[in-house]
């Protein structure tokens, strides 16, 4: 299927000799300048884009969306996320004269006439930026091609957000790379462990590896089983319901918003387990995020398994960079990521 977004290099805006600044802003903040009329319709829009949302309990969408007026557009535009909308071509819509003067003649006619409805870019005002311009003779057509392509739109999103958040987590300078190593040489596998990160139980008896961070409280397991231990959806959630009962005594997950998905870790076909933890004995919860997958070469099941307490705050972004942390890991017959 021809994918109809345009990708477009927008040298137009930027001097060539001129240096660009870092993109400013939350990772998980998505900036989206159009005119109040236009504004519900570009909400309805972007939730075909950014759906997602994280229980916990309480839901909380995954990105942040706050809208801006197109005369602040010189405020906003070097953010990590800028989306830039019009719907038709009134020369009293804000929004749609804003458009027309960040593209060109033949950009902006293509964008109306030749179903260019989303033009994406990157790095236009700053390093490490999306920009997209959302841009059509009506709300039909734009929601209808958001609807198609909105899934490869999020996941340029979700990249960005990883390799910002990425370059937070895993300065060179405070990485634990003693405990990295030790860690690779006495079980085979590893993975990046970030400043502030203590060990809560290393046990090779348990074969399990469990590290965690407070204030707020954030906490990674990784553990594993010789041979492979699951074979369908029923035995999968088997396995991980088993985990934190077995692991951490008064943990459960609840069948609230469980869920459990075919998906991929790394290299590896894997199933991603998510929901919520609850505290058997105390009103304490919150939500985890837990992969399940097979090392043919090591012959091994591995279960890693994030998870955050953070009671009345947001956990979107918490979750996530214990999740990133997860992502790293690695077993003798790989390079480190």
């Amino acid at each position: 299927m021809l994918r109809r977004i345009l990708l477009l290099i927008l040298f137009i805006f930027i001097s060539c000799g001129r240096t660009k600044p870092v993109a400013q802003g939350g990772d998980n903040e998505i900036v989206f300048i159009c005119s109040k009329n236009d504004k519900p319709q570009i909400e309805s829009i972007l939730s075909n884009i950014l759906s997602d949302t994280l229980f916990t309990p309480q839901p909380e969408p995954y990105y942040k969306l706050i809208w801006v007026e197109p005369e602040r557009f010189n405020d906003v535009k070097n953010y990590v996320n800028v989306i830039v909308a019009g719907i038709g071509n009134s020369p009293l819509n804000n929004g749609v004269k804003l458009i027309k003067n960040i593209l060109s003649d033949d950009q902006y006619s293509s964008s109306m006439d030749s179903g260019n409805h989303l033009i994406f870019s990157n790095n236009i005002f700053a390093r490490n930026q999306n920009f997209l311009i959302i841009n059509g003779p009506s709300f039909e057509t734009i929601n209808e091609l958001s609807i198609d392509q909105g899934p490869w739109l999020k996941k340029q999103f979700d990249q960005l957000f990883e390799k910002r958040q990425s370059q937070f987590l895993f300065n060179e300078s405070t990485l634990q790379k003693e405990l990295q190593e030790e860690v690779f040489e006495k079980y085979g596998w590893g993975i990046k462990i970030p400043w502030g990160y203590t060990v809560i139980r290393d046990s090779a008896e348990q074969k399990l590896f469990w590290i965690g961070r407070d204030m707020p409280f954030r906490w990674l397991a990784v553990q594993w089983e010789e041979g492979l231990l699951f074979s369908d959806s029923l035995s999968v959630a088997t396995y991980a319901n088993q985990f934190p009962v077995k692991f951490f005594k008064n943990i459960r997950y609840s069948n609230y918003k469980f869920n459990a998905e075919p998906s991929t870790f790394n290299n590896y076909g894997s199933w991603k387990i998510s929901g919520l933890w609850e505290s058997i004995e105390e009103a304490q919860g919150g939500p985890f995020i837990s992969h399940l997958f097979y090392d043919e070469k090591s012959d091994r099941t591995y279960f890693v398994h994030s998870m955050i307490y953070h009671p009345g705050r947001n956990k979107f972004l918490l979750l996530k960079q214990v999740d990133i942390v997860a992502k790293t890991f690695y077993t003798m017959k790989q390079n480190a990521k």
